[in-house]
């Protein structure tokens, strides 16, 4: 099968940080859905894997996390689905990415993708729908439904016009959460407001915030450059939530007076520990294609590429790192 892959930790714009290669055609296991994938999203987690996880010319590395595509063929212990579904996921860190021809994950982690939506439209949300649905409402306590907690507990989060932070909004919305969320640009603060932000203020306007503002903080961006500031506009008793893997230590001792909490949320850690409720973020998938369908939720999809190639993805990865991308971008295959 063809594939995108990386065979080097290279910058970009290097030749060869991204190269096509012809794989094996992958043989599902147990609990497999073998998928043909139409169309796939290009997220933060790629550009990472690329930089920092080692890979060679012998053993080169398939990147993509975000999928929309049909079935082809089955475990042996799979149930519930068929040849032929069309099936929308976030996909697996420690197997080989979506950006092929062909691709497996595990049936428990995904669902049939919204009828409404073609495969494009789908491809830009299961990751970041998931790691949302995880940061809001088993990370930071909310309730899916509307109700008091939801009401009296303010959200702040940092950069609300991304990929998680489109998502976020939506979700919060969807919930009755109050959200203030930071954005730079005019069209990224339209974009917030579009997805249901309450508040927005400027990222660099959080110094002026007074401290203790926000009971809950979702930081979907740069944790290292936002730590001091939630650390000091945490609650007490409050909690603070964050995607983004730090690059140097932090001092958690201011909010001890508050007993505040820190939490991490990573979108693969039910994959890649086999937990017992792996299982969920399949559910989660199926729950968002209802609301999808009825019209509650809608596709973050800003940005198409088309082809299966390096050049599309180099270009893909090159919009992602330029820092200013509203919503997603999506490679359709076809």
């Amino acid at each position: 099968m063809k594939a995108v892959a990386h065979t080097d930790n290279l910058p970009i714009d290097r030749p060869g940080a991204l190269v096509d290669i012809e794989a094996p055609d992958p043989e599902p296991g147990p609990n497999d859905l073998l998928v043909r994938p139409r169309a796939v999203s290009v997220n933060p987690v790629d550009i990472k894997t690329r930089l920092g996880k080692p890979a060679s010319a012998e053993e080169p590395r398939i990147l993509g996390w975000d999928a929309s595509g049909e079935v082809v063929g089955l475990g042996a212990d799979v149930s519930g689905f068929g040849v032929g579904d069309e099936m929308w996921y976030s996909a697996q860190i420690d197997r080989p990415g979506t950006d092929a021809e062909l691709h497996l994950v595990d049936a428990r982690i995904a669902a049939r993708k919204p009828e409404r939506l073609d495969h494009a439209e789908a491809a830009a949300m299961p990751l970041t729908t998931v790691t949302a649905w995880e940061c809001l409402f088993d990370r930071l306590g909310y309730t899916m439904e509307p109700g008091d907690h939801n009401a009296r507990t303010p959200l702040l989060l940092i950069n609300g016009a991304g990929g998680l932070g489109s998502m976020a909004l939506q979700l919060a919305r969807h919930a009755g959460i109050r959200v203030t969320a930071t954005a730079g640009r005019q069209v990224s603060r339209d974009w917030c407001r579009e997805m249901g932000a309450s508040d927005i203020i400027g990222h660099d306007e959080l110094k002026d915030v007074p401290d203790n503002g926000f009971a809950r903080i979702l930081c979907a961006h740069d944790t290292d450059l936002y730590f001091d500031d939630m650390s000091r506009l945490v609650a007490p008793q409050g909690l603070v939530c964050a995607v983004a893997s730090t690059q140097k230590p932090h001092d958690l001792q201011p909010m001890m007076a508050k007993s505040a909490g820190f939490v991490w949320e990573l979108v693969f850690t039910r994959s890649l520990f086999q937990t017992p409720d792996m299982a969920r973020q399949g559910e989660i998938l199926a729950t968002a294609a209802k609301w999808v369908d009825k019209g509650e939720l809608k596709t973050t999809l800003t940005e198409t590429l088309r082809g299966l190639s390096a050049e599309t993805f180099i270009e893909a990865h090159r919009r992602l790192e330029s820092g200013r991308m509203i919503g997603k971008l999506v490679v359709k295959f076809d």
